[in-house]
């Protein structure tokens, strides 16, 4: 009678950790979102289908996003055709001072402003800037880059996702 027991116990021991692992492996797609984009109209991302998307979570005070918007610009300028790379900026971050970086630093990807926090709400990992997330095709996420990206690996992935 106890040998059957142990061998119950087992075995849902077993089927806990196999659920356990399909859940935490199970991949993410991207949300649903609503982008409030500078100087156009806002962006569904059901309407980003057969493109790679790149979300980068940045700040005007983050030394380190600042540092990396030329990485961003040369990424969008070599796959602009396969991507969509949308700067969100942080809630916390001025409209006005998020345009006139734009503007300043001529940016010529997608800068998203996320004032009432709708989109990082969306992204619970988030809590530091940069952070980037990549999807492939099927808007399901590849990666999350937390802190400064580095151009060639990033190439190499977006490659891979083409």
């Amino acid at each position: 009678m106890r040998e059957n027991k142990k061998k119950i116990l087992l075995v849902l021991f077993i089927l806990l950790i196999l659920l356990g692992l399909f859940f935490v492996n199970k991949p993410r797609a991207l949300p649903e979102l609503e982008f409030n984009i500078l100087g156009d109209d806002k962006l569904l991302s059901k309407n980003l289908e057969d493109k790679i998307v790149i979300l980068n979570f940045w700040a005007t005070d983050c030394s380190t996003c600042i540092k990396e918007m030329p990485i961003l610009t040369k990424i969008h300028d070599k796959y602009k055709n396969d991507i969509e790379l949308i700067a969100v900026a942080m809630p916390y971050d001025l409209p006005s001072r998020v345009i006139n970086f734009k503007d300043k630093n001529q940016i010529p990807f997608k800068i998203a402003l996320d004032s009432d926090g709708k989109i990082l709400e969306k992204f619970n990992k988030v809590r530091l800037t940069p952070t980037t997330i990549i999807t492939n095709k099927q808007q399901i996420i590849q990666s999350t880059i937390i802190g400064e990206i580095n151009y060639q690996n990033l190439d190499k992935l977006i490659e891979s996702l083409r």
